[in-house]
């Protein structure tokens, strides 16, 4: 969104003669999201969120095959108690709130991922303040199905 609107203001300033996106460039660089450090940290939570719900999901595979994640290591755990101990009862009202905040997390972080494509686009034009474009073949849609 920022760098779609870095192109409209810069686009007006060709036309008009105006300088008005220079203060809105300086705004920019004092935001936490033009660094890509802190970005690609969000990613990367948001990576190990996905496959700790998704590795819930599919479980055929007993849990003591699988290499568990540093981010969902504790979670694995009380999941695989919880199955143990609770086999041949019925789902809770707070099974349930929980696979609805899961879908929710999961559209969320799917959102943020695609979002970071949209600003890592490539730029029709080179300057310090583009971002280089995403690897191709990432394509958020299909990898997350």
């Amino acid at each position: 969104m920022v760098a779609g609107l870095h192109k409209i203001l810069k686009k007006y300033d060709k036309r008009s003669g105006d300088l008005i996106r220079l203060p809105f460039i300086q705004k920019v660089l004092h935001e936490p999201f033009f660094r890509t450090e802190v970005i690609k940290k969000l990613v990367k939570e948001c990576e190990i969120m996905i496959s700790c719900i998704f590795s819930r999901n599919t479980r055929s595979i007993p849990p003591e095959d699988i290499d568990l994640k540093e981010g969902c290591h504790e979670q694995e755990q009380q999941l695989v108690a919880v199955e143990e101990t609770e086999k041949h009862l019925t789902v809770p009202k707070e099974l349930e709130e929980i696979e609805c905040m899961e879908n929710m997390y999961l559209k969320l972080s799917i959102s943020a991922l695609r979002s970071l494509k949209q600003i890592r686009n490539s730029s029709s034009t080179a300057s310090m303040f583009a971002l280089a474009p995403m690897p191709p073949g990432s394509d958020l849609d299909e990898s997350w199905k």
